[in-house]
C-alpha cells in the first residue's frame, strides 16, 4: 500500500492507495513540535505500518515535512517521494517564481481527470482558487479560511470570541455567535460565488468548478452555482505524482 500525506497548517490529510485508487482516508492534527516517534505512534492507530510499500509527501509545513521524512526512513525503511523543485509532477506552473507554488496547489491540479479548464476551490486553513487547464496552473487566488477568519476576530477584538463553524439558519443574526457564523460562513459562500463570476469575466472561457477540502461539505449545498465536489482530489493528485516518480 502507498501512503499519501497532504500536510496542511491545521491537519494532515492522509490516504492509503493500492496504486490505482484511494482505499481509505483519515486526518491527523498538524503539530510542528511532534517528533517522528510521536507521529509514528499516531499513524499506527490508523494503519498497519508493515503493509506500506511507498510514501509521498506534499507539504506546506517544512518542519513537518522533515519529521515525516525521518519517520518514513526510520520506521518504514523507505525513501519517500517529496513534492519539491525537481520532482516530476506533470504540472506546469505559470508564475513569476514557480518554486514558491505550494505542494497542495500542484497536487490538486495533478488530481484533475482531464485537461479541460477547471477552477479548483480548496477550502482549508486558507481558501484557494486554482485555475488549471492542459496540465498547467495559470493563476491562483488565496484568501483566509473560515477558521482563520474566526481566529482573527477572536484575537483582535475585545468583545468577540471564537465560535464553532456552523451555517446559521438565517443571514441576519440576533446574537454574537450567529452574527459571527453568518459573517464568516455566508461571507465565504458569497465570496466564492463572486470570485467564480469575476474569474469567468477575466479568462473569457467556460470552465468546470470543483470544490474540495475539509470544509467543502459544510457549505456546498448553500452555494448558488453548479459545482462538483471531490474531497479526495489532492490525494488523487499525490497518487498520480507518486506514480510518475517511482521506478
Amino acid at each position: 500500500m502507498i501512503i499519501l500525506f497532504d500536510v496542511g497548517n491545521t491537519s494532515i490529510y492522509t490516504g492509503l492507495s493500492n496504486g490505482t485508487h484511494i482505499d481509505e482516508t483519515f486526518r491527523m492534527n498538524t503539530d510542528i513540535h511532534k517528533s517522528p516517534d510521536e507521529y509514528f505512534v499516531t499513524l499506527k492507530s490508523f494503519i498497519d505500518p508493515s503493509v506500506i510499500t511507498g510514501v509521498i509527501i506534499g507539504s506546506v509545513v517544512p518542519l513537518v515535512t522533515q519529521t515525516l521524512i525521518a519517520l518514513t526512513e526510520k520506521y518504514l525503511k523507505l525513501k519517500p517521494v517529496v513534492i519539491e523543485p525537481g520532482t516530476k509532477t506533470g504540472i506546469f506552473v505559470k508564475a513569476d517564481n514557480p518554486r514558491e507554488v505550494g505542494a497542495d496547489l500542484i497536487a490538486n491540479a495533478a488530481g484533475l481527470a482531464n485537461p479541460y479548464p477547471t477552477l479548483i476551490i480548496d477550502l482549508g486553513t486558507a481558501n484557494k482558487f486554482i485555475y488549471a487547464k492542459n496540465q498547467m496552473i495559470t493563476g491562483v487566488i488565496i484568501a483566509p479560511g473560515l477558521q482563520l477568519s474566526i481566529h482573527a476576530l477572536d484575537g483582535n477584538t475585545a468583545l468577540l470570541h471564537e465560535v464553532d463553524i456552523k451555517v446559521p439558519k438565517k443571514y441576519l443574526g440576533n446574537n454574537t455567535i450567529h452574527c459571527i457564523q453568518s459573517g464568516v460562513v455566508y461571507g465565504t459562500i458569497v465570496m466564492i460565488e463572486g470570485m467564480v463570476g469575476r474569474i469567468r469575466e477575466e479568462v473569457g472561457e467556460d470552465f468546470n468548478v470543483i470544490i474540495t477540502g475539509g470544509l467543502s461539505s459544510l457549505i456546498l449545498e448553500h452555494i448558488r452555482l453548479d459545482i462538483k465536489q471531490d474531497k479526495e482530489l489532492v490525494l488523487k493528485g499525490l497518487l498520480n505524482i507518486y506514480n510518475k516518480n517511482i521506478k
